[in-house]
């Protein structure tokens, strides 16, 4: 998602560069606060690449000085901010892009992300079909996974599996839209397809270092009565991901089945 912001970034400023000759001098100093704008929220996106979130906002606050118009610095700190799980000051940046530039499909999208984390469902709805209404844009993807979200929490499993077949129908490989669809089999009891499913899946998640397949396959199996699966998916997950989110859930569920074996 970043990259492809990027790449429109690089493009705009190609443009604004090939213009430059022909604006008067006036104007040079606001195109250089420009520029440093820039170049700052690329020092902040490279940043925020890493996961080092203080220092994207560091950077992304002072392109948003330099340039408080710039729908891409507002977009990219509503990324920062969400990821920070601070969700209303992401929904008044992504908000701010999407007005500075009505057809900035991707902070749509964003936004719709962030009133999802909010349970604001008919507000992320709307956004959804405008996103998907946009037949240029190129992360159609993404958008078919928030519309699975939406569902899914709303416990409409049947409509989350449908937008996360139109993923995997294309790419099989992605962890996260994998685990959704097995999790959407579960709760509507095929819980032993969403086992196999989710074997297939912890080889793809396994690469994200993600240990949510591996969680996920073990509850499906011992639902299923394999406890002896379950057990082994368990402390696999313990061993392959020390620090992973689900490691003390997993531990409680290897004694469990432990004592339940005794």
């Amino acid at each position: 998602m970043l990259v492809k912001i990027m790449r429109r970034l690089l493009l705009s400023f190609l443009f604004l560069a090939s213009l430059s000759l022909l604006q008067a001098c006036a104007s040079t100093h606001e195109n250089n606060k420009q520029r440093s704008a820039e170049l700052k929220m690329e020092i902040g996106v490279s940043h925020l690449q890493r996961n080092n979130l203080p220092l994207a906002l560091k950077e992304l606050l002072g392109a948003l000085e330099l340039d408080p118009k710039n729908p891409y610095v507002q977009n990219n700190l509503g990324i920062v901010y969400f990821l920070r799980e601070k969700y209303d000051l992401s929904v008044k940046y992504f908000t701010e892009a999407v007005n500075l530039s009505p057809a900035f499909t991707e902070a749509k999208n964003n936004l719709a992300r962030v009133y999802i984390e909010q349970k604001q469902y008919s507000k992320a709805t709307r956004l959804l079909d405008e996103v998907l209404a946009d037949l240029t844009y190129t992360n159609a993807h993404s958008a078919y996974f928030n519309y699975a979200l939406l569902y899914f929490n709303q416990n409409k499993f049947n409509q989350a599996k449908i937008y996360l077949s139109k993923i995997l129908n294309e790419n099989r490989e992605d962890c996260y839209t994998q685990v959704y669809y097995a999790r959407s089999l579960m709760e509507t009891n095929f819980t032993k397809l969403a086992a196999e499913q989710l074997d297939k899946a912890t080889q793809f998640c396994v690469r994200e270092q993600v240990d949510d397949a591996h969680f996920y396959g073990a509850i499906a199996y011992y639902r299923i009565g394999n406890k002896q699966k379950a057990l082994a998916r368990f402390e696999e997950l313990v061993k392959i991901f020390p620090e992973g989110k689900h490691r003390a859930k997993a531990s409680e569920m290897i004694q469990l089945i432990q004592k339940e074996k005794k």
